[in-house]
């Protein structure tokens, strides 16, 4: 669909909706399924360089991974490319044996080497979504050696150190481990780049689907399978439509030309949540709504303006308005569910305790500063909120919205208002970046973790608490060790603040089932089925 075409479709869909009445133009093939998101972050589709919930919704249907977490199993994986496992005694060395008869798209068989191959691929690209191994101690120098086929179907994966074995798991769980068709890359290589360049419009996959059609900021169409290993989809095309405006999404909803919508605001969410015509998922996404403080400010860097900071957030009014969809009240740093959960909420919205805390630290008079926000809902509604009650308590801060995200990652910014989400359904995944930051340094190789993004020296004892639930394999003392990371995190008046915990929405249409919005944003399409 060309953009003429496009736009005259909205402008038929509004029409439409403008008759007292009418009925829906058109509906969505009953062997398609079309979804709505926003592509403008969205680069390319290599499983070992994107790094977007988006991105990783298509990869978590084009390429299967060795073990797989269903929605509301989070603790639990299951078999996919691997069908059993074990565990050596130390925690060390994990033994997988690999599905017989599985084919990639390109029709080459899936061997314990392409897993491997694949696994060394993620680490030596060296991409932002390395960490999910890198993090175990994985080098470009000691992969090969570490994770290796034996046989056919046999792939031995040894950590340089022992680490708690689910959290091992997890990270082979996510989009960044997807197995990759080694001989089908080999003469796409370019330059050395182990056919990066080939896989951002192209797919070298197992999964249910297959890649049809990639266009940047447009479209995606993905074909079924018919040889997946686990059954054809009864979705003979998925199609993803670049639609980042919630009021399109809305219409096209209404008109029946998309089957799940992503980018709802508030106000059309509680148009379909009143009307009951259409089905709403909030999904638990790991991360959080937060406020970064950069450190290396000199006013920003005192505990009561961060403190202070705190009490500037109207948690109730908001949870109440523009988060009702978006996120529920959280000032800890381990999401809900999870081992070290803790369900405290010691701040409130409090004008004059805020004063006092900027009079003790010197700001009586208050300050200005710049907060950088992200566009669209819910941001915007939040600054404007938070920019009102710092102007009770003396702070001008001049709201710049946009796509500042770099200036959060390069460290260039006063105040960063944004959100986290973690592929990893563990603490370690949050806290590793929250509360983990070894080097200080503006040169430091840290820029993917948000304390160091806001160049915050977190205390010793955090960090040692962090890495020690990480190396623990008791799950009853991780769980101890995570409860106490939580609540020293809460006493250090952190330079992020946390106020909500993240959720993401899903708007589906009632003809559509099975479709379910997964935690870890690796949604599938092959168990959905339309009326």
């Amino acid at each position: 669909m060309d953009r003429r075409q496009f736009l005259g479709g909205v402008a038929l869909g509004a029409f439409a909706a403008a008759m007292p009445g009418s009925a829906a133009l058109a509906a969505t093939p009953q062997d398609q399924l079309v979804i709505a998101v926003n592509m403008g972050s969205m680069r390319g589709l290599d499983p070992h360089e994107a790094n977007q919930i988006e991105s990783a919704e298509i990869l978590a249907n084009l390429y299967d991974r060795l073990v797989y977490f269903e929605p509301d199993a989070l603790d639990a994986p299951k078999p996919q490319l691997a069908e059993s496992w074990t565990v050596s005694e130390d925690g060390r060395t994990f033994t997988f044996t690999i599905r017989e008869g599985v084919t990639f798209h390109s029709g080459n068989p899936l061997t314990a080497e392409d897993a491997a191959w694949s696994l060394a691929r993620l680490v030596k690209l060296g991409l932002a979504p390395a960490i999910d191994l890198r993090q175990w101690g994985y080098e470009e120098s000691n992969v090969e050696t570490l994770i290796r086929a034996t046989d056919e179907r046999t792939l031995v994966l040894e950590t340089p150190e022992a680490w708690s074995p689910g959290l091992i798991l997890a990270s082979l769980a996510s989009s960044a481990c997807s197995i990759v068709d080694r001989a089908f890359l080999a003469d796409k290589e370019q330059n050395g780049d182990l056919g990066r360049a080939h896989l951002q419009a192209a797919d070298a996959g197992s999964g249910p689907f297959s890649l049809r059609t990639w266009r940047a900021n447009d479209v995606m169409m993905a074909d079924a399978y018919a040889d997946y290993w686990n059954g054809a989809p009864a979705m003979r095309r998925v199609i993803m439509r670049h639609m980042p405006e919630s009021s399109v999404q809305r219409l096209q909803l209404e008109t029946g030309d998309l089957d799940v919508a992503t980018r709802l605001s508030s106000t059309d969410l509680d148009v379909f949540e009143k009307a009951g015509t259409i089905d709403i998922q909030k999904v638990q996404g790991f991360g959080f709504y937060y406020v970064a403080l950069n450190q290396k400010d000199e006013i920003l860097s005192s505990p009561q303006v961060r403190e202070a900071f705190r009490y500037l957030i109207d948690y109730d009014g908001l949870a109440s308005t523009v988060m009702r969809y978006y996120g529920i009240k959280s000032q800890t740093v381990i999401p809900n569910g999870l081992p070290g959960f803790l369900d405290e909420m010691p701040y409130s919205l409090d004008i004059e305790k805020a004063k006092a805390l900027l009079a003790e630290a010197g700001y009586p008079d208050g300050f200005s500063k710049t907060l950088y926000i992200g566009p669209g809902t819910p941001y915007f509604e939040f600054a404007q909120s938070l920019q009102a009650n710092a102007a009770r308590a003396g702070i001008k801060l001049d709201l710049q919205m946009g796509d500042y995200l770099s200036r959060f990652r390069e460290r260039k910014f006063d105040i960063f208002m944004g959100r986290s989400g973690e592929r990893l359904p563990d603490p370690h995944s949050i806290l590793q970046s929250y509360a983990t930051n070894a080097d200080n340094s503006d040169d430091a190789p840290l820029s993917g973790l948000m304390a160091w993004r806001s160049a915050w020296d977190v205390p010793r004892e955090l960090q040692d608490l962090v890495m020690a639930g990480a190396r623990e394999t008791d799950p009853s003392r991780r769980a101890e060790i995570y409860t106490k990371v939580n609540a020293l995190y809460l006493e250090a008046s952190p330079a992020l603040i946390t106020s909500f915990e993240r959720f993401d929405v899903k708007a589906v249409s009632k003809r559509v089932s099975g479709y379910v919005g997964h935690p870890t944003w690796l949604t599938r399409w092959d168990g959905v089925a339309k009326s």
